[in-house]
């Protein structure tokens, strides 16, 4: 199903890992696009394809893992269409998209900063790789970043180290640092997942309002169907590699039409409402 005036088209993406053995398949035929401004939610149980998917958007996938065919069309507004998946691995274009164009946030907030550096510099580093500016100003806008997701004094944030933060707030951080270049595209990987329930609505509430701001892209990648009817516009359902429902989130929750959207729905209910 075709959404008007898609920013991002994913055509036919299939991604395999190799061993010396066997091909395995993790994604196999995937078809969706975000339309701009929208949130298009990948649901699935671990498994089912939806971070090899994202991470294939942004050309992150690491041997023994590598796309096999399909077309990741970037439709921007700023450079034109790009055809992600034709890039050249050192290319300039794919720095540019990384980052700059889309940006990622990271299931673990860990695995995207650096335990050696601090807050303040890792972001500001991203603004200078994207943007021509000055160190001054940098550091001006990445205090304006620390303050808008709600981290405060942002500078004295601005000079500790990851390991000085809650988990709340390092995925502040990353949120902060995945934005600040305004990106076009953001993915959001299961954001919320290492966060207890309170946490979890603020952190989702946070990117909703940011995403609104900025005028953004989302695809978010989740197994929880209450995010899913949260945060997305539309949803899309992963198993086993294949997308096997998608459609607008509200018919889709009232009259599931696949069996293993069903699961995932009565699944849900289930924790809601234990027997």
């Amino acid at each position: 199903m075709k959404v008007p005036f898609p920013l991002l088209e994913v055509e036919e993406l299939r991604v395999s890992f190799f061993t010396p053995d066997l091909v395995v398949p993790a994604v196999e035929g995937v078809t969706f696009s975000i339309a701009r401004g929208q949130t298009l939610a990948l649901v699935g149980e671990s498994g089912s394809g939806k971070s090899v998917t994202a991470y294939s958007i942004l050309r992150l996938i690491q041997p023994p893992g590598r796309m096999t065919g399909g077309r990741i069309l970037l439709r921007s507004a700023r450079v034109g269409d790009i055809d992600i998946a034709k890039l050249e691995d050192d290319s300039d274009r794919l720095f540019e998209v990384r980052g700059g164009l889309i940006s990622m946030i990271f299931q673990e907030p860990m695995t995207a900063l650096s335990p050696v550096h601090t807050i303040g510099s890792q972001i500001a580093e991203a603004i200078l790789l994207h943007r021509p500016i000055g160190k001054t100003v940098a550091r001006e806008l990445t205090l304006e970043m620390l303050d808008k997701v709600g981290i405060a004094p942002a500078t004295r944030c601005y000079e500790q180290y990851p390991h000085e933060l809650s988990g709340g707030m390092r995925q502040r951080v990353v949120i902060a640092m995945a934005l600040v270049c305004r990106p076009e595209l953001l993915i959001a990987d299961e954001p919320t997942t290492a966060l207890d329930v309170t946490i979890q609505a603020q952190i989702l509430g946070l990117i909703k309002t940011l995403q609104r701001e900025i005028g953004c892209s989302v695809l978010l990648i989740t197994h929880d169907f209450g995010v899913v009817a949260q945060m997305a516009d539309e949803v899309a359902v992963m198993q086993r590699g294949k997308i096997v429902e998608r459609g607008e989130v509200r018919a889709v929750l009232k009259n599931p039409q696949h069996a293993y959207t069903r699961a995932l729905l009565d699944a849900l209910s289930s924790r809601r409402h234990p027997a």
